[in-house]
């Protein structure tokens, strides 16, 4: 609700635009560093995809990915099969631009300038196109206009092909009731669950199942090989300390870039929302209303803000007590801010009305619009102009560490030699890279495959410059020992015999009640909320096997087999078929309408790559880098 909530368009817009060229840079735009020695993954109908080509594309995915997921792994991606499928995206990107090409698609320069100059990465302080900031992001990017030009001019022409597609798909109002007929229908289960924690206290491990479990599993009680290596890093932000940068140059850069430094006017607040849709019936509104009211005499009665929020608040930031951090002006919507800043700290608002509910707000910061002395900045400054003075070096620096290595110098000599410092890092596996590092499966191959004492011949591609690295150190693969892993086995062993316990008894009630040897009003039996096709059960988690299964059996049916769950195995039978509200359809037909037909689109278009890709000449040079 927050992100909703926050109304900073331009800004958002910003993040997603500089995105997309992010994305361009990943996907074509290498540098001329290694331009003319680029190893070849794959030939789609002669032309090249290189490996460089490939690596940055799949660090980007990776890196936005982790982002998102911070708990992401290595192994999770490789589950997920991610180089696979930033592999199979370029080759459908490449595939496009080739038939655009030969069906006499094209981009007009004049339709590139108007698409570029509307970026908003490219804009000055009063959202102008600037040329100098576009040379300026360009060049940090290790990037020439033309390329940068002409690799955006792809990206134009495959959206021009996903139009020129996906044109035919038009839906008709009856189709478009099936899908919400089907996508909107509910059902209940009566259920009894047989949880494996009530078996935990029957099981017995002995020393016999322990060993043979140790003995069956070595693979999962390995410590594999690990390495450690100094590292060399040529990015602007490495780099911008072994910049000269002037008093006259920081002083040039304040002036012209106060807005920058500004500090704006801010709040910290805390909020309890009662959700209700802005166009919500009358009696809605009121009932919503009349909540908000009930729980600020709550807390007209002394109760705690905090606590109100955890318990009735139907904004994600109930967990943590209404918490909305700071914000400034124009980051909420208009009822919402003006309460805000209205309030002062320790004071909480009447009730106040927005498009998302009611909301009761507690302000408790009050920060006021300043400008810092040059002095305040003078170091941050100097940062910011060394890393622009270091993007432009990057490639030189490069050149230069090579030039040293190639000569037999070590890599220690090569940073003396050019001012810059060597790190070291702790010992790392192949799964889990060094943590101050994000490198790409294929760089880490690269390292493991170094003898100890070797640095790589070439530069390793990060995101933001070039890395070189020397092997320092190596410790082999070993078995962890019996008494390491006991514990984890005993408990691993001990969840396994108390879910097939679970099992048994489930499927020994579920034969009684197939056999009418037992009532169900003796079970005590449970009945769910509401759920749809999607697979989430409420009180059992996320089962779309079992919710499947529901919409399958009639009403008042048993379901033929117990089904696990997160916690154990019930037996079910189906209490209700809810159909869906047909005025609500009426209601909303026309964003059904445009999501079935962007659907139908999307289909129509996923198949014509798939036609593209059965006429093609792909031909894999490389295939055991998608393997890593």
């Amino acid at each position: 609700m927050l992100d909703i909530m926050r109304r900073n368009a331009q800004s958002w817009i910003v993040k997603v635009l500089f995105g997309v060229i992010v994305i361009v840079f990943v996907f074509w735009g290498v540098g001329s560093f290694t331009e003319d020695d680029r190893e070849t993954l794959a030939v789609i109908n002669g032309e090249p995809i290189s490996i460089q080509e490939f690596a940055r594309a799949y660090e980007s995915t990776a890196h936005s990915m982790r982002e998102q997921n911070p708990g992401l792994s290595r192994e999770d991606m490789r589950s997920m099969q991610l180089r696979e499928q930033v592999f199979n995206q370029m080759v459908n990107s490449k595939l496009l631009v080739q038939k655009a090409s030969q069906l006499g698609l094209s981009v007009s320069r004049e339709q590139l300038q108007q698409e570029i100059t509307s970026l908003p990465a490219f804009f000055d302080e009063e959202n102008r196109f600037d040329p100098q900031r576009y040379e300026q992001v360009l060049r940090s990017h290790r990037l020439t206009p033309s390329q940068f030009e002409r690799d955006f001019r792809h990206n134009l022409l495959m959206e021009k092909m996903e139009e020129y597609v996906s044109l035919p798909a038009k839906p008709n109002e009856h189709e478009v009731q099936e899908f919400f007929n089907y996508v909107r229908s509910q059902a209940k289960i009566d259920y009894k669950l047989f949880e494996a924690d009530e078996f935990h206290d029957k099981v017995s491990i002995t020393e016999e199942q322990i060993k043979e479990y140790y003995q069956d599993n070595q693979d999962r009680f390995m410590e594999p090989e690990k390495i450690r290596i100094a590292h060399l890093e040529l990015s602007p932000d490495a780099l911008a300390g072994a910049q000269r940068v002037s008093s006259e140059e920081v002083e040039a850069y304040f002036q012209s870039h106060q807005s920058e430094f500004e500090q704006p006017e801010e709040v910290k607040a805390r909020h309890i929302l009662v959700e209700v849709e802005e166009d919500a019936p009358e009696l809605e509104q009121e009932q919503a209303r009349e909540r908000i009211e009930q729980i600020l005499a709550e807390l007209e009665m002394g109760q705690s803000f905090e606590e109100l929020a955890r318990e009735h608040s139907q904004c994600p930031s109930a967990a943590e007590g209404g918490d909305l951090g700071r914000f400034g002006r124009g980051e909420m919507v208009e009822p919402f801010e003006e309460a805000a800043f209205d309030l002062t700290p320790g004071e909480v608002s009447s009730p106040v009305q927005t498009r998302f509910g009611w909301h009761l707000i507690k302000v408790e910061e009050y920060v006021e619009a300043a400008s810092p002395d040059l002095e305040e900045v003078e170091d941050e400054i100097r940062r910011k102009i060394g890393r622009e003075k270091a993007a432009d070096q990057i490639g030189d620096y490069a050149d230069d560490v090579l030039e040293i290595v190639v000569a037999g110098g070590s890599l220690k000599e090569a940073a003396d030699s050019l001012g810059l410092e060597l790190k070291e890092t702790d010992y790392f596996s192949r799964e889990q890279g060094p943590e101050e590092l994000e490198l790409p499966g294929e760089a880490l191959d690269r390292l493991f495959n170094l003898m100890e004492g070797e640095v790589t011949e070439s530069p390793i591609m990060l995101d933001n410059g070039y890395l070189y690295a020397e092997k320092t150190g190596v410790r082999e693969a070993r078995s962890l020992e019996l008494e390491k892993v006991e514990d984890e086995i005993v408990e691993e062993l001990t969840r396994q015999k108390s879910m097939e316990m679970a099992e048994k008894a489930a499927g020994d009630k579920l034969d009684k009640i197939l056999d009418e040897a037992v009532e169900p009003e003796e079970l005590d039996l449970v009945t769910s909320e509401p759920f749809d096709r999607q697979g989430f059960i409420p009180g059992l988690g996320m089962n779309p096997q079992l919710a499947e299964q529901a919409f399958v059996q009639d009403t008042g049916s048993w379901l033929p087999e117990v089904k696990s769950t997160d916690a154990g195995y019930i037996v079910a039978r189906v209490n209700e078929h809810i159909e869906p509200d047909m005025e609500q359809f009426e209601q909303e037909k026309d964003q059904w309408m445009q999501s079935y037909a962007q659907m139908q689109r999307q289909q129509v278009f996923n198949s014509y790559i798939t036609m593209l890709r059965s006429r093609a000449d792909i031909n894999m040079v490389r295939p055991e880098v998608l393997d890593n």
